[in-house]
């Protein structure tokens, strides 16, 4: 079976479904979880992502036995290992810490779990010089973690957790104590090396960025429950709630009037067409949700244009901070080639250049 992951690449699924059936998890008086239900084809990357205590590492920690949940079922394949210990469950793990061992080298760091199973110290040495291979640091395979930078030894980390052949691999923020320019390279590497193993994997993050460019598809968590669970694109662009439309990328927030089943009048914008998620009478105020990128500016031709309060320069784009003449805050975000058009403005005027994203009742 093959499949077309996110990065564009075709790979061939060979790793193991896993699959939560109505997962809750409480602490005393709060459910960390909420009846949490998904699969994961075989070699697919889910990631879960939300704000902290959304619930997402308790999933995590319950996938791989860390955590005991007080209601549903988790199946690896088509095994139920909701009862089995950690150890019992083919499982590499990846922390946010590294938790290497520091008096050992990176290939000995690595051929520990094997060494634990009772491995042969050739087969170790053999499957510990291919991992660290495969993660980029042969040359630096007698170097102590003291001698690894931070992203080399998150490398050494994953080679550890993927030594053992596990059939699921689990990574509980492995990038966040990281800079961003390693970071990036780092998420790189992890995808790489997912699709070349086709192995199954779920990896937590707060990162919206991060979950957008690893991502096959991403589980969205808010207060223990699922808000959503899609691809990439789907979940930036057709959230199936407030919460996702807000968490995930920027989003104004602005006032309307619904004209018809398709349209809405949108104030400081104009029309703006959108697709209902329920049925709106014409004249029902409104509120309207919508992605920067898809308001568009002019350099404004009389009064009562948007105000510029600030710009800022992104490199790719120019992101303005604007206020409407009714002192409504709105973001626009605009390419460097528009910018040039309004570049002595003080005020613009606003046009929709994409659908909304949600319209729901007036707050």
């Amino acid at each position: 079976m093959t499949d077309t992951a996110a990065s564009g690449s075709t790979r061939v699924r060979s790793g193991v479904s896993v699959e939560i059936r109505g997962l809750s998890r409480y602490f005393k008086d709060v459910a960390a979880l909420k009846s949490l239900s998904l699969k994961a084809e075989p070699g697919e990357l889910i990631v879960f992502l939300g704000p902290s205590g959304c619930g997402k590492t308790t999933a995590l920690r319950s996938l791989a036995g860390l955590e005991r949940p007080d209601e549903g079922q988790i199946f690896i394949g088509s095994n139920d290992v909701t009862d089995l210990p950690a150890a019992k469950r083919s499982i590499g793990m990846v922390f946010q810490s590294y938790s290497l061992f520091p008096n050992m080298t990176a290939k000995t760091n690595v051929e520990f779990g094997l060494r634990v199973m009772g491995q042969k110290p050739s087969e170790r040495t053999k499957r510990a010089e291919e991992l660290l291979e495969l993660v980029g640091l042969a040359k630096l395979a007698g170097r102590y973690p003291h001698e690894l930078s931070g992203g080399q030894q998150q490398r050494v980390a994953l080679a550890r957790a993927l030594a053992i052949r596990p059939q699921l691999l689990l990574l509980d923020e492995p990038l966040s104590a990281l800079d961003a320019k390693v970071r990036s390279q780092l998420r790189e590497e992890i995808r790489r090396i997912q699709l070349e193993l086709g192995i199954t994997t779920f990896f937590v993050t707060h990162d919206q960025e991060e979950a957008l460019a690893l991502a096959d598809r991403i589980a969205v968590m808010h207060q223990g429950r699922l808000e959503q669970l899609d691809t990439p694109i789907a979940v930036y662009s057709h959230p199936a709630t407030e919460f996702v439309a807000e968490f995930v990328g920027n989003v104004n927030r602005l006032r309307g009037t619904v004209i018809d089943d398709k349209t809405v009048e949108v104030e400081s914008v104009g029309q703006v067409a959108y697709s209902p998620s329920s049925a709106y009478r014409a004249g029902t105020r409104v509120d309207v949700l919508i992605r920067p990128e898809s308001l568009g500016v002019l350099p404004a031709i009389s009064d009562g244009g948007c105000t510029i309060i600030a710009r800022s320069f992104l490199g790719a784009f120019l992101k303005l901070s604007l206020r409407d003449p009714s002192g409504m805050p709105i973001t626009v975000e605009i390419s460097i080639a528009e910018a040039a058009s309004i570049a002595t403005s003080d005020s613009v005027t606003l046009f929709s250049r994409g659908p909304a994203l949600l319209v729901r009742p007036a707050s």
